[in-house]
């Protein structure tokens, strides 16, 4: 017993098997102690069994005495219970394919195919038709309302003389003789004259036309009057706000991805989004004609052609993607250029309207379409039935692990958050790299001001905004200003 307790265990770390469970016991000991660990043991003769043969199941001659030795049946019941409901959950997360039914963009999937699986009678295309109407309308909308901010950020504020905020009184605590200690009015930085703005262009302006108007005092009007400087109040704040704007933009992101893995999985033919179950004549009994419709016909998740998975990549996925993109880029830029702390507050919750613009849309599409979308069967792409003591040889599998195994890392380390804060870093490295230079000391100050030829922003131009230097805006050869700092 000895030899074969040694011969099993001498590979890897070995388990002592009693009554109550399994007792971890390095392969050491075993050698060291071969004749106590082959002692019996509460009237039962142990055995060392590698640890890989107890998380495949591999113990004795009979699979159940496996399960059955260890538990009680109510503890049995609670491991398959929580196997099964690992997997399932696992199953959903990853293998189901879903439409969204609060969205137009899924109004705009699936009505043109339930509108096919119907022959396309009257009533289901005029559905399918007012869907696509719909995501073009909201498409619009969303569109607009981006290119009227991406307006103002790079023409209407660089007429107003309005530098790029950058890292300007980014560092107060390390002035007067740190980095970004100077402001774009060529001073230093005190708590006391740090502006917003529009309250420090304002200061600027009474200033110069008092030395418009007193041209003999100009010096001294200089010298007394003091207007401050434009600056962040919160360095740390806008960076927060940056991550918290991404981070409520990101379930739209992750329902662009679900559109296209609903595309790619679905099988590439033509199967009916519609499913009729005949009813028994005992199901009938109690039900009226509109009961019956809702308990018997069945919408869900199907097969379509290839030329509609082409068509709704160009229609809906590419569309829903870019628009993400761009207002994730403006968006940031708007949060970079806010100085004040509620501004940065207000706006990076008020930003994340714009894509919500299309779950507002759905409030005014009919009642006959929202209901069809709600009840639209899921599809699962991958299922797989397993009998409880394959649940339950898992759940013990999943049981053998230490903090040098790799996949727990991969199940406590969440992929989404690392994603944001990845994102998120990505379009401020973008902001300070298109905008801003540094300067020996450090300090992050704005490019040159260039004047736009004009106050109209050129529609290509915003729609490579994410790629500036593809079509960048015409801007005027003198500068408007410069940093005069040192």
């Amino acid at each position: 017993l000895k030899l074969k307790l040694l011969e099993t265990c001498s590979p890897v770390p070995c388990l002592r098997v009693m009554h109550n469970g399994y007792t971890a016991v390095p392969t050491e000991e075993l050698h060291q102690n071969g004749e106590k660990a082959a002692a019996q043991i509460n009237g039962s003769l142990p055995m060392g069994i590698p640890l890989q043969d107890v998380a495949n199941g591999m113990i004795g001659g009979d699979q159940n005495d496996l399960f059955y030795g260890m538990y009680t049946e109510d503890e049995k019941r609670t491991q398959v219970a929580a196997a099964r409901a690992m997997r399932v959950l696992n199953l959903r997360a990853t293998k189901q394919l879903v439409v969204e039914g609060d969205s137009v963009y899924g109004a705009a999937l699936a009505l043109p195919q339930i509108a096919r699986s119907a022959e396309w009678s009257m009533a289901y295309t005029g559905l399918a038709i007012r869907g696509i109407i719909f995501l073009m309308t909201n498409t619009i909308l969303q569109g607009f309302l981006l290119y009227m901010l991406s307006k103002e950020e790079r023409t209407i504020d660089k007429f107003g003389g309005q530098m790029y905020l950058c890292n300007f009184g980014a560092r107060m605590s390390r002035c007067p003789d740190g980095p970004d200690c100077t402001g774009p009015g060529g001073t230093k930085y005190t708590p006391a004259r740090l502006f917003d703005w529009d309250l420090w262009t304002t200061r600027v302006f009474v200033r110069d036309s008092l030395k418009q108007l007193f041209p003999d005092r100009a010096d001294e009007i200089q010298a007394e009057i003091d207007v401050g400087e434009y600056g962040v109040e919160s360095y740390e704040l806008r960076f927060v706000c940056c991550f918290l704007f991404v981070l409520g933009l990101w379930h739209d992101l992750s329902g662009s991805f679900d559109i296209v893995s609903l595309i790619w999985h679905v099988p590439t033919r033509a199967e009916s989004w519609i499913a009729y179950e005949e009813p028994e004549s005992s199901n009938l009994s109690g039900h009226g004609e509109a009961s019956f419709e809702l308990d018997f016909v069945r919408f869900k998740v199907a097969g379509m052609p290839w030329h509609w998975k082409i068509l709704d990549i160009f229609l809906i996925f590419v569309p829903k993607v870019y628009i993400w993109v761009l207002t994730v880029d403006i968006g940031i830029v708007f949060l970079m250029e806010t100085s004040t702390i509620e501004d940065m507050i207000i706006n990076c919750v008020a930003l994340g309207f714009i894509l919500s613009i299309d779950e507002l849309t759905m409030t005014i599409l009919s009642p006959q379409s929202r209901e069809l979308l709600e009840s639209i069967e899921p599809m699962i792409f991958a299922s797989q039935d397993l009998h409880e003591d394959e649940d339950l040889r898992m759940h013990q599998a999943d049981k053998v692990w230490t903090i040098f195994t790799p996949r727990l890392y991969l199940n406590v380390l969440p992929p989404r958050l690392i994603l944001m804060l990845l994102v998120t870093a990505f379009f401020i490295c973008t902001y300070y790299a298109e905008h801003c230079h540094q300067l020996p000391d450090g300090s992050m100050v704005s490019q040159d001001l260039h004047l736009p030829t004009s106050e109209n922003l050129p529609f290509l131009s915003f729609l490579l905004g994410p790629f500036p230097s593809a079509l960048p805006i015409e801007v005027e050869p003198d500068v408007a200003w410069h940093f005069q700092g040192t």
